[in-house]
Order: structure tokens, then C-alpha cells, then sequence
């Protein structure tokens, strides 16, 4: 994705308004005067607040996404490969944690095809690369064979989304890094032999 240095601009203004207020508080009104540019400049850069909350998925996760998909098929050790997932995935939020709020915001914009169809993708295929590493994991004998890939990859994607929820909703009270590493390390003595 080729953004110009004004829509990075927009994009981060439109992050740091989410976190200061909420999903509900970005407006072309409020990204304006935070970016210090008229409204309709900001429809030169993008077509509607819904493009922006697009291209910033698009920006910080579905670019984060690929590279970390492509370390770590590279790795051939599961629980470093886990590690490494886990510790991606925290770092994403600790850097921007009004990704959370967009993220997992299915809710507010169930009703527009064009963000749920992008968040359904991004789900789908956070699902099926840790369900591949789990099947990865398990040929190579490093995860119990005897565990289901689909309901390992649920308990995973879901275990790290609460931790991430729970952080945020405590007004980032708590250490995430070390919440989180408790969290993946205990997965891992429970599906590693």
C-alpha cells in the first residue's frame, strides 16, 4: 500500500482521536483540525471516514500481517513461531492501541459490507495462518496430535483478543507485554509435548 506523507498523517491523527475519544469521536471535522488542513482537503486524500478507517487496517495490519506471516513460516521451532506471533501482535497494539478499537468494532460497523467484508478477511486470515502453524506444529511433532487445529486457533485468536480487551478496558492499567507472555506461555505448556 503506497500512502502519501498526508495520509500518513491523516491515518495517525485518526488513531490518536480514536484513542483520546473513542471510535465515535472520528469526524472529517475533528481529523481536520487535528491534521491542520481544511475538511475538504481530507476528501482529496480519502472518499469517506469509512476509507480512512480502511486504509488504516489496510496500512497497520494487513502490511503487518504479511510480514510477520512471512518470518514466520520461515522458523521450523513452533514455540518460537508462537512467540514471535504473540509478541508481533502485542507490540502492534502497545504501539497503537486505538487499532483496538477499530479492530475489534465488528459490532458498530456490521452494517457497512465494504468494512465488514475487510474485517472478516483480516479474521479469516489471522485464523487460517495460526491453523496452519498449529498443523505445521503437529506433523513435526512439537504440538499434541490428538488437539484440534480449528479449536487451538480459537483458543489462541481469542485468548490474545481478551487480553488486548481487558487492557484497554482498564484504561491500560496493566503491563500488556507481560500479561501477554503469561498468557502465551501458558498455551504453550498446555499444546507443546
Amino acid at each position: 500500500m503506497n500512502l502519501t506523507k498526508r495520509q500518513i498523517d491523516i491515518l495517525e491523527a485518526s488513531l490518536d482521536i480514536i484513542d483520546q475519544g473513542g471510535i465515535q469521536s472520528l469526524t472529517i471535522k475533528n481529523i481536520s483540525k487535528k491534521v491542520g488542513i481544511s475538511e475538504p482537503a481530507i476528501y482529496r486524500h480519502f472518499d469517506s471516514k469509512t476509507d480512512i478507517l480502511l486504509s488504516i487496517l489496510d496500512y497497520f495490519i494487513v502490511n503487518n500481517n504479511q510480514i510477520i506471516r512471512k518470518d514466520l513460516m520461515q522458523n521450523e521451532d513452533i514455540k518460537i513461531i508462537i512467540t514471535k506471533l504473540f509478541d508481533n501482535f502485542t507490540q502492534i497494539f502497545l504501539n497503537y492501541p486505538a487499532l483496538i478499537s477499530i479492530i475489534f468494532s465488528e459490532e458498530i460497523f456490521r452494517n457497512d459490507p465494504v468494512f465488514r467484508d475487510k474485517s472478516k478477511r483480516i479474521l479469516n486470515g489471522n485464523f487460517e495462518m495460526i491453523t496452519k502453524l498449529i498443523q505445521k506444529g503437529q506433523a513435526a511433532g512439537q504440538i499434541q496430535k490428538d488437539l484440534d487445529t480449528a479449536s487451538l486457533a480459537t483458543i489462541i485468536m481469542g485468548s490474545l483478543r481478551l487480553c488486548v480487551k481487558r487492557w484497554q478496558m482498564s484504561d491500560y492499567s496493566f503491563d500488556l507485554q507481560e500479561h501477554s507472555k503469561q498468557l502465551r506461555d501458558t498455551i504453550l505448556n498446555i499444546i507443546l509435548k
